[in-house]
């Protein structure tokens, strides 16, 4: 059960009440309103507490702004994999139970544990679930065209334009200097990839649960309650100019 959020100045305080008698679990909603479309500035921070003298610093050229949606990438990602592979592994546990002779040592490389995740849908999941065996396989295309991506900025070499007599940092960009691959972004690109990475996981899951069950914890809160509480409770960025804290106040929802 959702309690009413509370508004902050920040965002919508949520206290989720699970199932267990007298178990309160606590947590915040952020409803943050669209990025500026601003070019941010070629610019570098250092933390000076953590500066040692004799030691150098090496630098990344990415823009500040974009830091906090990459590590959501970074971090959506791997999230996304750890239920990949828990759903691969039951993949192949269900197969070889079924009476298949598979004998698989999983690979590293998350293209050849995709090309194995959709083998076995189409080899062995199909023949009794073909809907969902289609959907997954959908799933794992989905997440091969994600998966260059966010490669390219966990791994890749960061670089941006400065336009003449300029202090602003454009063309940003994440590439491979063995492969020539490059992927080119702004704040957009980097948040809706990992909302993107965020809703392909929750489609995996589901869709494996439809037939099997996938170990461990997973939490998942439906877009349309969060675009509801968006719309209807009073915060800074509500599109109703009526549900926007007052002006004066900031307390209650603005006149007009």
């Amino acid at each position: 059960m959702l309690a009413m959020p509370d508004v902050t100045g920040f965002g919508l305080a949520w206290q989720a009440i699970h199932g267990q008698a007298g178990r309160v679990c606590g947590f915040v909603v952020r409803i943050t309103p669209p990025m500026p479309d601003k070019t941010p500035f070629a610019s570098m921070s250092f933390d000076i507490r953590f500066m040692r003298k004799g030691k150098e610093s090496a630098l990344i050229f990415l823009p500040e702004p974009y830091h906090a949606p990459i590590g959501l990438i970074i971090a959506h990602w791997g999230n996304f994999e750890r239920h990949f592979d828990i759903c691969l592994q039951a993949l192949i546990a269900g197969e070889v139970a079924d009476g298949g002779t598979r004998e698989v040592q999983l690979s590293r490389q998350f293209k050849r544990r995709r090309a194995l995740f959709k083998e076995i849908c189409t080899g062995w999941l199909a023949g009794w679930r073909p809907e969902e065996a289609k959907s997954l396989c959908q799933i794992a295309d989905i997440a091969g065209d994600l998966s260059w991506k966010r490669n390219l900025i966990a791994h890749g070499q960061y670089a941006y334009t400065i336009p003449p007599q300029s202090s602003l940092a454009t063309n940003c960009r994440a590439s491979d200097t063995e492969s020539g691959k490059e992927f080119s972004f702004d704040a957009d690109t980097l948040v809706k990839l990992y909302h993107d990475i965020s809703h392909l996981t929750a489609d995996l899951v589901s869709t494996f649960k439809v037939f099997g069950h996938v170990e461990g914890d997973f939490h998942t809160m439906p877009d349309a309650e969060v675009l509801r509480t968006y719309r209807e409770t009073v915060h800074p960025w509500n599109p109703n100019p009526k549900k926007r804290p007052s002006p004066v106040d900031g307390g209650g929802p603005a006149d007009g």
